[in-house]
C-alpha cells in the first residue's frame, strides 16, 4: 500500500510485522529487538543462521578467485610478463571505480618487481573505454595491455593490439555485448559462464576494483605458489580492500554479498591505511576523527576523485593513490579539493539549464517518460552527475548530451524499473557507440540524429512506466514510536551497514508525532529543516537536510507522520541519536 507525503509516495511492504510470528522467532533466535527482526525479514533474510552470517560478515565469506571466470589464463600471462621482465600497461577507465582498479593490480604487480605502469585516458578527448589511437601506442610500446573497469566491447581494439604483437587481458564488469566478443588473451569477467571451472561465478555485481581485486589476489597466489601468501603481500592485500570499497561505494554496486563483505572490511581498513595519498585525502576533508561509513566515501571521498577526471585529467588522481610521494600528497589533496568545487559549480549550473530546458521543452509531461536533452556548450565531464539529480527530481530515466565534432554525446541513468543498458540497446542502430549497465551507461551518436533518438527511446520508456511511476516513490521498512528509539536499538539497526544499493538505510515511520516548536530553517542557506518532535514522554530534535522549504507549513502542535533514518553521533564525549528526516505529512492525510 502507499501514503502521499509531501515528497513522495510512501510505499509499505504487505503483510509482516514486528510481531508476527516469522520476525518473533528470528529475533528470539538472534537475540536482538523485533525491529531488527523485521529489517532482515525486508531483506530477504528469514533464517537465523543466514541473518547471522549477513550481521557478522566474515572475510572467509568471500569467494575463492581461482573460480573467476577467465582468471587462471590472465594470472598465467601477467606471472610469465613479470618473469621476463616484460612490459606492462593497465589501461583504466577515470572514474572512481576506473582509478581504484587501475591502483590495485598496480601495486600487486609493483610488490612482486613488475616493469608496470598505467593508463588513463582523457574524459573529453578520449571518451570512455580503450582508445584506437591509445592502444595501437600502448601496444607498441608494451607486451601486454590489461584493462581494469572496461573492454568488453573493445572488439575492434583488440585487433589493433593483436595486429601489433602485444596481448590484451580484459577485466570488466559492465554488460556483456548481445554480439562477438573481443578476441583477446584473456577476458576476466564476473557474467562470463566459460570459467576456468567451468561454471558461472557465484556473485554478479562485483564493480570494476572487485574484478582487480580478484585478479590481484589470484596472481599473488599463483605468484608465491600458496593459498597463503608472505606477511608483506598479505598486509598488502588487506590494505588494499581499503581502495576496492572506495571502487564499489563510488559505483552504487547493490552492497550485498561480496560486497558487502569487501565494504565492511575495506572501510575499516581506510583509517588504518599505510597509502600516504589516501591519509591525505582523509586530512583534507577533515575525516580524522570519524568513523567513516559509506556515506563518506560516496559524498566526501569519491566526488574528489572523481573531479579530477570529470573536470579535466584523473591521472592525478590515479598518481595520488600509486606513485606519489608523501611531501607531494597534500598538494594533490588539495588540487582534488579545488577541482570538486569548479565540478559542483559547473553542475548546478548546467542542471537549471537543463531543468529549463525540460520545462519549456514540455518533456516534464507524463508522455515523455523518458528524457534526452542536448546542449553543445555542456561540460561532458558532468553531465552524470545531473542526469542523477534530474532522475531523482523526475522519477524516469535521464539521458544528457554534450557535442563535438559533429557527434553527440553524454551519459545516461535511470530508474530501477528500466534497465538502461537494454533501453538504449534497443536505439542501438542509432548510435555510434555505447556501454554501461542497468543503472548508468555513456553513449555516443551523430549530432542529427539526436531527435531521432530521443523519439525512439521515450517511445521505448513509455512502454515500460506508466504515469503513476513519476511519482518518485520510497520504500518504508516498518512503523516505530519514539520510545522505541533507545541507543540500544540504534546501534542494533545499524549493525546492517554498509548502506547503499541493494542494503538501504532502514527508514522508519514514526505515527503521530506531535510538532513541540515551530520549525526552523537552519543551515548557512537555511535549506535545511529542524524540528522538535514529542511523542509520549520522550522529545526528540530531527533535521530534515534539503527540506527548509517546508517550514512554512509547518505550525507548532499539529500532528505529523514522520519518515526518518536513524544515526548515531558523538558530541562531546557522548554517543547520542539522531533523526534525519526524509519526509513527513500532516496525521491523517
Amino acid at each position: 500500500m502507499h501514503e502521499a507525503g509531501m515528497r513522495y509516495h510512501w510505499w509499505f511492504a504487505d503483510g509482516g510485522d514486528k510481531d508476527g510470528p516469522a520476525c518473533r522467532d528470528l529475533s528470539r533466535g538472534l537475540g536482538v529487538h523485533p525491529l531488527i527482526g523485521l529489517l532482515l525479514l525486508r531483506r530477504g533474510h528469514d533464517q537465523v543462521e543466514e541473518a547471522k552470517a549477513f550481521l557478522n560478515p566474515k572475510l572467509t565469506d568471500l569467494h575463492d578467485p581461482a573460480d573467476f571466470p577467465g582468471i587462471g589464463r590472465a594470472v598465467e600471462r601477467l606471472h610469465r610478463a613479470v618473469r621476463e621482465g616484460q612490459r606492462i600497461v593497465i589501461y583504466g577507465d577515470y572514474d572512481v571505480d576506473g582509478i581504484t582498479a587501475s591502483a590495485i593490480l598496480w601495486h600487486v604487480l609493483r610488490h612482486v618487481g613488475a616493469n608496470v605502469h598505467n593508463y588513463l585516458p582523457h574524459r573529453l578527448e578520449e571518451g570512455y573505454g580503450l582508445n584506437n589511437d591509445a592502444v595501437a601506442q600502448l601496444a607498441r610500446d608494451n607486451d601486454v595491455i590489461v584493462s581494469v573497469d572496461c573492454g568488453i566491447t573493445a572488439v575492434e581494439q583488440a585487433r589493433v593490439v593483436k595486429d601489433a604483437g602485444a596481448e590484451l587481458i580484459i577485466t570488466d564488469h559492465h554488460e556483456l555485448p548481445s554480439g562477438e566478443l573481443p578476441d583477446a588473451y584473456a577476458i576476466v569477467h564476473p557474467h562470463l559462464a566459460d570459467g576456468d571451472s567451468g561454471q558461472p561465478y557465484p556473485f554478479a555485481y562485483l564493480c570494476g576494483a572487485g574484478v582487480a581485486f580478484k585478479l590481484a589476489w589470484q596472481f599473488a597466489k599463483v605468484f608465491y605458489a600458496s593459498e597463503r601468501v608472505p606477511k608483506s603481500c598479505r598486509d598488502l592485500l588487506m590494505d588494499l580492500l581499503s581502495l576496492v570499497a572506495l571502487g564499489t561505494v563510488a559505483d552504487v554496486v547493490p552492497l550485498v554479498g561480496e560486497n558487502r563483505v569487501i565494504t565492511t572490511f575495506g572501510l575499516g581498513q581506510i583509517k588504518r591505511t599505510r597509502f600516504v595519498g589516501l591519509n591525505a585525502m582523509i586530512d583534507a576533508t577533515g575525516l580524522q576523527e570519524k568513523k567513516v561509513d559509506a556515506f563518506h566515501v560516496g559524498f566526501v571521498l569519491a566526488p574528489r576523485l572523481n573531479a579530477c577526471g570529470r573536470m579535466g585529467h584523473a591521472g592525478r588522481a590515479l598518481h595520488l593513490l600509486t606513485g606519489a610521494a608523501e611531501d607531494e600528497t597534500a598538494d594533490l589533496a588539495a588540487f582534488l579539493h579545488d577541482e570538486n568545487q569548479r565540478r559542483r559549480e559547473t553542475e548546478r549550473h548546467i542542471f537549471k539549464q537543463a531543468q529549463k530546458m525540460l520545462i519549456d521543452g514540455g518533456y516534464d509531461g507524463d508522455e515523455n517518460r523518458g528524457i534526452v536533452l542536448c546542449d553543445p556548450d555542456w561540460h561532458a565531464g558532468v553531465l552524470g552527475i545531473v542526469a542523477s539529480r534530474l532522475v531523482e527530481t523526475y522519477a524516469r530515466p535521464v539521458i544528457l548530451l554534450s557535442q563535438s565534432n559533429g557527434e553527440a554525446h553524454g551519459s545516461a541513468r535511470s530508474v530501477e524499473r528500466v534497465q538502461l543498458h537494454k533501453a538504449i540497446s534497443h536505439c542501438g542502430h542509432l548510435l555510434n557507440s555505447f556501454g554501461g549497465h542497468a543503472m548508468a551507461a555513456g553513449l555516443r551518436l551523430d549530432a542529427d540524429k539526436v531527435d531521432q533518438f530521443r523519439v525512439a527511446f521515450t517511445e521505448y520508456v513509455n512502454g515500460l512506466l506508466t504515469a503513476q511511476d513519476l511519482v518518485a516513490s520510497i520504500d518504508v521498512d516498518a512503523c516505530c514510536t519514539l520510545e522505541d528509539m533507545s541507543l540500544e536499538l540504534i546501534e542494533q539497526i545499524l549493525r546492517l551497514a554498509p548502506f547503499g544499493r541493494g542494503n538501504a538505510s532502514p527508514l522508519l515511520c514514526l505515527r503521530g508525532a506531535s510538532l513541540d516548536r515551530p520549525a526552523q530553517r537552519v543551515g548557512s542557506d537555511s535549506s535545511h529543516l529542524r524540528l522538535t518532535l514529542r511523542q509520549g514522554r520522550r522529545i526528540v530534535n530531527a533535521i530534515g537536510f534539503g527540506l527548509g522549504h517546508l517550514a512554512d507549513d509547518l505550525v507548532a502542535g499539529m500532528q505529523l507522520d514522520v519518515l526518518f533514518e536513524p544515526k548515531l553521533s558523538t558530541w562531546q564525549g557522548r554517543l547520542r541519536g539522531e533523526y534525519h528526516i526524509k519526509d513527513l505529512k500532516p496525521t491523517g492525510n
